[in-house]
């Protein structure tokens, strides 16, 4: 299984932003991409909600 999830580094920890499904012990691979951040940008036309989680979900997948 591959899932992407996103983390705040704080005190020398990965702490996850929201409820993650493991069970206590569990050993996992952890691959760290650091978030580009960006400029604003105007767009021609509205983008609905569901496009851009379809967006964000590619760009956790995306290489």
């Amino acid at each position: 299984m591959v899932r992407a999830i996103e983390c705040i580094y704080e005190d020398n920890v990965l702490k996850p932003v929201g409820k993650i499904q493991l069970k206590e012990g569990e050993r996992i691979r952890v691959t760290i991409e650091k978030k580009l951040s960006f400029e604003p940008i105007r767009l021609k036309k509205k983008v609905t909600s569901n496009r851009i989680s379809t967006l964000k979900d590619e760009s956790w997948t995306s290489s």
